[in-house]
């Protein structure tokens, strides 16, 4: 039954199986004696988000399997990090490359926590760029903008009142200077 399986598998064209639950001990090892790797214990929602990248689609049993619902993809590597022989499977060069995984590594749970917050405010800025690209910058960045402009119109302005409209120039730049 496996050979057979795995035979179809190499078939349609797979290069690579990868399942959500462990396969058999002897699939397992005829799919690596006929040179088809393999993935096992993939978890769900990561299966889902792999086949939305390569453009492939999950299948039930081996006996579903096509060719239309096979993924593409350019490179498939694992790589080992930290000290725990934790392991990541790279997929790279997708048909479908608008999914993406960031990888967060950090000392700490806090330090991760907060490099997830601030990764999540940032990828908010962006999709909110996306949306509506008009901006008001902040920072007192409009406060600095007007203090200059305030600044370059009282040259041209003789005697006391010059005095007045550079004093209005440096109150503008209370807040950035609060700010920083």
């Amino acid at each position: 039954y496996f050979d057979d399986t795995v035979q179809q598998c190499k078939d349609v064209g797979a290069t690579l199986v990868i399942c959500q639950w462990g396969f058999d001990d002897e699939a397992n090892h005829l799919l690596m004696h006929r040179n088809l790797p393999a993935v096992r214990w993939v978890g769900g929602v990561e299966l889902e988000l792999i086949a939305i990248a390569t453009g492939g689609r999950t299948v039930s049993r081996f006996q579903e399997l096509t060719a239309e619902k096979l993924g593409k993809a350019g490179i498939v590597r694992e790589k080992a990090f930290g000290t725990t022989k934790d392991r990541m499977l790279y997929i790279e060069h997708c048909v479908n490359s608008r999914v993406v995984t960031i990888f967060i590594h950090g000392g700490n749970k806090m330090i991760i926590e907060e490099t997830k917050r601030s990764i999540h405010d940032a990828l908010c800025v962006a999709r909110n760029l996306i949306r509506n690209n008009s901006i008001v910058y902040g920072g007192g960045s409009a406060g600095i903008a007007c203090s200059i402009a305030v600044e370059a119109a009282a040259d041209k302005y003789p005697g006391v009142e010059q005095y007045a409209i550079r004093a209005f120039g440096d109150a503008l730049e209370s807040i950035p200077m609060a700010l920083a």
